[in-house]
């Protein structure tokens, strides 16, 4: 498949985000104002979802939402500035501030053509080339030491046709070089440490991808927290009031289904870091990679690259997506990919809980235990890479996995959980220090929505997070059902 023009291109590079903010997780301290516009494609009219937006010469920005939309409070100092608008595909475009200080614009960006005429595949296996290339330069192109990320993360939980579960952090994220030491046994032991008693919870995680572990050098703290839930509407809470004969207090965990890990289970997705996978030498020779498209980025050429298993029934090749890469440093700037068909039962993971009932029914020679079992069906990653003075980094990873709960004494139900990771700010100079009792523990039974950190309803009106619209706007709106999110958080504490 062949794109026609640089508008088929577009879902490909919502995930080229620019840096969010200068310092999203300090207070701002300067007078600052906001400003505001709509981004939309020129010849169409049409909205440019997660267009970069960066004041110019700074590393000061946001993106649009879903809807082409952005805010951005700056500080006044900023005011003789221009603000940069860049997406793949179009002509950059910058307007300045005092234009869109006082009110709201819409900005117009022009589309670039680009004739895949001009492409001639000669070479056997050129795009698999063009891949091996781009791992061997990873110790150019990406940071060989370690960093401190300011990143911005949330994470939401659908039950059915309801959303029932929200919360969202500013944290701090230790992150290690991208020097091959990754440690993947290590670090999935120290992941897989269940300690049902966290925070004085006793729940279940969801399960989660096999490889979706967090390397064991990286640390997270969190500096703010959100939560709020809707679990009132929840079906199989309400069945399980009403029987009569069942301890509900061993069925908490039905409510209670958490995700584990926090921030830094997402970075688990960071391929380019562990050379796994696609990009593990060893074994991307069993993908086929084929050309999809060219554009540009920034004013620089980049291919698009799909991949896909030559044989689907192998179990070590079991995604299909695409890679984006910048042509002279062949950086990889970004990619996303989900399960094949034929892996998705192959590696669908199960978490089974057996609880024991009530004395009631309890038999003089055993006890008798219901057992539900919650299957991880399918999942889909996205993740981008930022420029910051010629390396790159870490910049956005959004998960979407779904779930099957399946069992004794309910009627089946689907699960399904959204959770995006956002670094608004890299500090190369700067290496995190934590003490012990700050690092939040990244294991799977540890749960931010459990986090306990009380709602400072200050640092948010001073946090530039993203414009909840699209998939988060409705969940949004949906936990607001039986009351105000605000007051939902305060009561959170």
């Amino acid at each position: 498949m062949k794109p026609q023009n640089p508008i088929q291109l577009i879902y490909f590079f919502l995930f080229l985000l620019p840096g969010l903010a200068e310092s999203q997780v300090k207070k701002k301290k300067q007078e600052t104002y906001t400003i505001e516009a709509t981004v939309l494609d020129k010849s169409t009219k049409t909205p440019l979802p997660f267009t970069n937006v960066l004041i110019e010469g700074t590393s000061i920005g946001t993106i649009t939402n879903e809807e082409g939309k952005f805010e951005l409070t700056i500080s006044k100092k900023y005011e003789s500035l221009k603000v940069v608008f860049s997406f793949v595909g179009y002509e950059n475009s910058s307007i300045s501030i005092k234009k869109l200080k006082d009110t709201s614009k819409k900005v117009y960006l022009k589309p670039v053509s680009t004739s895949l005429d001009e492409i001639v595949v000669t070479v056997k296996n050129k795009y698999k080339e063009l891949i091996d290339q781009a791992i061997s330069l990873i110790p150019e192109n990406y940071s060989q030491q370690s960093t401190e990320l300011e990143a911005y993360y949330r994470e939401l939980t659908k039950i059915d046709d309801n959303y029932t579960k929200f919360s969202d952090a500013a944290s701090l994220i230790h992150y290690s070089a991208y020097d091959s030491n990754f440690d993947y046994l290590l670090s999935r032991t120290n992941y897989m440490q269940f300690n049902r008693l966290e925070y004085n919870i006793n729940q279940v995680p969801f399960p989660e991808p096999q490889k979706f572990v967090a390397d064991t050098r990286d640390k997270a703290k969190i500096i703010a927290l959100r939560k709020s839930n809707n679990l009132q509407d929840y079906k199989i809470l309400e069945q399980s009031k009403k029987l009569k004969s069942i301890d509900t207090l061993n069925l908490k965990w039905l409510e209670n289904n958490e995700i584990g890990g926090g921030p830094l289970r997402l970075t688990g997705a960071d391929k380019v870091k562990r050379k796994e996978d696609f990009f593990d030498p060893k074994i991307n020779n069993k993908y086929l990679f084929t050309l999809y498209g060219r554009s540009t980025y920034n004013n620089k050429l980049v291919y698009i690259i799909s991949f896909k298993p030559k044989d689907f029934s192998d179990i070590e090749t079991p995604y299909i997506g695409e890679i984006t890469i910048e042509e002279d440093s062949k950086a990889i700037i970004s990619y996303q990919y989900k399960l094949t068909n034929e892996a998705k039962n192959a590696l669908n993971q199960r978490f089974a809980a057996q609880l024991k009932t009530p004395e009631a029914i309890e038999k003089s020679t055993k006890k008798v235990f219901i057992t539900r079992i919650t299957s991880l069906k399918n999942y889909k990653i996205y993740v981008t890479f930022s420029d910051y003075k010629n390396t790159w980094y870490l910049k956005r990873i959004k998960a979407i996995n779904s779930y099957q709960n399946t069992g004794d004494l309910f009627e089946n139900y689907k699960i399904t959980t959204e959770s995006e990771l956002i670094v608004g700010a890299v500090n190369i100079e700067k290496t995190s220090s934590f003490t012990n009792n700050e690092i939040f523990k990244n294991n799977f039974s540890n749960a931010l929505f459990n986090y306990p950190l009380s709602y400072d309803s200050n640092f948010w009106n001073n946090y530039n997070s993203l414009i909840a619209t699209g998939v988060v706007g409705e969940a949004l709106e949906d936990l607001e059902a039986k009351g105000s999110l605000e007051s939902q958080f305060k009561r959170k504490n």
